[in-house]
Formats: C-alpha cells, sequence, structure tokens
C-alpha cells in the first residue's frame, strides 16, 4: 500500500486508516515515511479524521509522529474543536498537551473548541479548555 496514494477528495491511506482505527496500518504508513500533516481538499489532516471518530490509539500515534496539533482545514477547524464536539476529554488532554492553541474559530460560525463542549454540555471538557486559558 502505498503511504501517499490518494483517494477521492485527497483522502491518504493514512487519512483513511486513522478514520477507521487501524492503529498497525497507521504505524506502518508512518513508519513508511507517510506525510503526517498532509492536507485532504478541505484542509482535513489525518489527526483530525483520527479525533473525528474518537480513535485514540491512532490519534496518540499521529501525535508521537509529529502531527501538526494546529493545524487548520478550510473553514477553520481544529483537531481540538473536532475532540471537544465529541465529548473524550483524553483525546482533547491529548492535544492539550502537545500545545493545541484554545482559542481557534470557525470561519463561518465563530464558534470555538470551548463553545462547542458548552453546547453539548461537556462539563469535563469545559474544565479543561478553562484551565489551558480557553476564553469564550
Amino acid at each position: 500500500m502505498s503511504e501517499s496514494a490518494e483517494h477521492e477528495g485527497g483522502h491518504t491511506n493514512l487519512m483513511r486508516a486513522a478514520l477507521e482505527g487501524q492503529t498497525e496500518t497507521v504505524k506502518t504508513l508512518l513508519e513508511s515515511a507517510a506525510d503526517v500533516n498532509e492536507k485532504d481538499d478541505e484542509g482535513r489532516t489525518s489527526l483530525m479524521f483520527a479525533v473525528t471518530n474518537i480513535q485514540t490509539d491512532s490519534v496518540n500515534l499521529l501525535l508521537d509522529h509529529g502531527a501538526d496539533v494546529n493545524a487548520t482545514a478550510n473553514d477553520g477547524c481544529t483537531a481540538l474543536m473536532l475532540a471537544a464536539s465529541s465529548g473524550d476529554s483524553e483525546i482533547v488532554r491529548a492535544l492539550l498537551s502537545k500545545g493545541a492553541y484554545v482559542s481557534g474559530k470557525f470561519t463561518e460560525t465563530g464558534k470555538t473548541a470551548l463553545m462547542l463542549a458548552r453546547e453539548k454540555d461537556y462539563n469535563e471538557i469545559v474544565q479543561l479548555l478553562e484551565a489551558a486559558g480557553a476564553e469564550q
């Protein structure tokens, strides 16, 4: 499997494996020099795909291999925003520990990770984000 093969929408094999939680495939692709920060046509990275489906092991592997925790998709979305929306505090902690920027905003809505967590009453995530300096 080529590490740089692209599919519809500019999705790479690494993005697909990260989304599906195929941890061993993610590891193999990263060891084969797959670009951990490559973006698809919408500006999303493998890390964002792993976060979207709450694939914690893949998230940690990607972070350990230098995934840009502050990469921004075309719509302004970051991995932290996706994690805050998912309700997974473990992933939020992992992203914050790698220096995730807490004040990024979606381009169209202006919402931050903190706003997204508050909307869904994810109180633990709200507390984590506030402790990291997030403001409304």
